[in-house]
């Protein structure tokens, strides 16, 4: 019998795959992220950027995700902030690693609204067509000139939780500009496959693409 941490590795490999876009947005990936809260493992969904197509001194802006679909599997997420509730918002210092949340600001706290397709705002999934943006006009939320990449999530689940495909449209922009970028991509949490997992992670793995 594969172990848990078989799966986690594999599921990684497939996330990562998705084919370079020729600038800005070149998909999500799926990463550990920090403790293990009481025996469960915290991930976070990021996006990823290139530099391609920024002039110098510029940087890609998150704006906004939208259309969460899932493809195969159960999220399953955990909420500690005693509302249940996906609005980062109600995420703070104390329950920073132990509460699931979305966020347009790349962490937790206040700065993210959900859109009206994010009905009900609580519970262990997304609910399908959701999506969240930057809830403070003005303020540029950046994606990290160092790793490139942007917090569009953060997932709390059991180790014995089943894998999740899933797939999310965005918007950004660089800095300076008014017009957006949108992409959209495919991703995988690392679970213990059910029947026909693997094959939809395979192919989640091998999508994904960025237009204007």
């Amino acid at each position: 019998m594969r172990t848990p941490s078989v799966f986690v590795s594999s599921a990684v490999v497939l996330a990562a795959m998705s084919p370079l876009a020729p600038a800005g947005f070149t998909g999500f990936s799926v990463v550990r992220g920090q403790g293990n809260p009481n025996g469960n493992v915290v991930w976070e969904i990021r996006a990823n950027f290139n530099s391609t197509g920024l002039s110098a001194g510029q940087q890609w802006v998150f704006l906004n995700a939208y259309n969460w679909t899932t493809l195969g599997g159960s999220l399953s997420a955990l909420h500690n902030d005693g509302l249940s509730s996906w609005d980062a918002s109600y995420t703070d210092a104390a329950n920073s690693s132990t509460d699931s949340f979305v966020t347009a600001t790349g962490t937790y706290g206040s700065g993210t609204a959900l859109d009206p397709n994010f009905n009900p705002a609580t519970g262990s999934s997304i609910p399908a067509l959701a999506g969240w943006y930057d809830g403070t006009p003005g303020v540029n939320n950046l994606v990290d000139s160092n790793s490139m990449s942007f917090m569009v999530a953060q997932i709390v689940r059991s180790p014995t939780a089943s894998l999740f495909v899933g797939s999310l449209e965005l918007t950004y922009k660089a800095t300076g500009t008014a017009v957006g970028i949108f992409g959209n991509g495919t991703f995988v949490i690392p679970g213990i496959p059910a029947p026909g997992a693997v094959a939809l992670a395979g192919m989640a793995g091998l999508t994904g693409r960025r237009r204007r």
